[in-house]
């Protein structure tokens, strides 16, 4: 089942659903794409509203951050420029990725996430629009 974020008459699927195929995003050729290595700006995520998560790949994979915005390309440069988000590339590289998820589910999906992947970081950044009393709405993470 797929959650359709894009049609104003559906709501969002009800709490205990099986979780749905975001679409989370990838480069040109399949992969995730590397916090480092992309170039939020130019990449069309300005003004462009969205989940994104980050991780890093290492010996010991970690979620780092989950989070919600009304504009990806600022909150990704954002995070490229966190002291916090770049310590984790001494551990593997730290990847992003993103879902194009309509405003008001998002602080659903972000609920939802942060209780499955356990985050690293648990606070909210500054770009970032989350309710943190939404309630979870199931979705597959990136993967």
């Amino acid at each position: 089942m797929t959650l359709r974020f894009w049609k104003k008459d559906e709501p969002p699927l009800p709490p205990g659903d099986e979780p749905s195929d975001i679409g989370w995003q990838r480069d040109e050729r399949g992969y995730y794409q590397r916090l480092l290595r992309l170039r939020p700006q130019s990449s069309g995520l300005d003004g462009v509203g969205g989940v994104y998560v980050m991780w890093h790949r290492g010996v010991h994979p970690k979620w780092i951050y989950v989070g919600a915005t009304d504009d990806l390309a600022q909150a990704i440069g954002d995070a490229r420029d966190s002291e916090r988000v770049l310590s984790y590339e001494a551990y593997g590289c730290v990847y992003v990725t993103w879902a194009l998820v309509r405003k008001e589910y998002q602080s659903g999906v972000v609920a939802y996430l942060r209780d499955t992947l356990a985050p690293e970081i648990d606070d909210v950044f500054p770009a970032d629009r989350i309710a943190m009393d939404a309630t979870p709405i199931p979705v597959l993470p990136p993967g």
